[in-house]
């Protein structure tokens, strides 16, 4: 499969993930973990031809995504405790996620080390600042048909 259709791919499943979030709450943030572990093992080893960096920056840019939507858009009351259950959802998919991913670039023999180190920290660093710039991203938020 190409680079360009396995991203299109990905990208389907996790707006997909998102609609389902909004309607079918909290089914959303359950699959959160199957989606980021199955949107990491398509980029790394369905998108061959990809550099490193790129299927790094690919699964961090699927994570944020998903967790832009879900913590915006999905059904429920936008309060801590969900809060809790999405970064906690999140957590579960980041951990097999990264082993994936470290696997996949220390597998690539056509990288240089500098790449490979570069690759794999740049996941973590990422991820830890996207946590802080947006771990309360959603909160208080209603919709206008939850008022009662």
């Amino acid at each position: 499969m190409s680079s360009k259709n396995t991203i299109l791919l990905n990208l389907g499943l996790v707006f997909l993930n998102i609609i389902i979030g909004h309607f079918f709450a909290p089914n959303g943030i359950l699959i959160t973990p199957i989606l980021i572990i199955v949107t990491t093992l398509s980029t790394c080893f369905l998108s061959i031809s990809l550099k490193p960096i790129w299927k790094s920056l690919l699964c961090v840019t699927y994570v944020f995504i998903n967790d832009f939507g879900i913590k915006l858009y999905s059904g429920g009351s936008h309060d801590n405790e969900g809060l809790g259950w999405i970064h906690l959802m999140m957590f579960l998919g980041l951990i097999p996620s990264f082993i994936i991913l470290f696997y996949s670039i220390l597998k690539n023999h056509e990288a240089s080390i500098i790449e490979k180190i570069v690759s794999i920290c740049l996941y973590p660093i990422l991820i830890t600042i996207h946590l802080n710039l947006f771990s309360n991203l959603g909160l208080g938020r209603y919709y206008w048909y939850d008022w009662n």
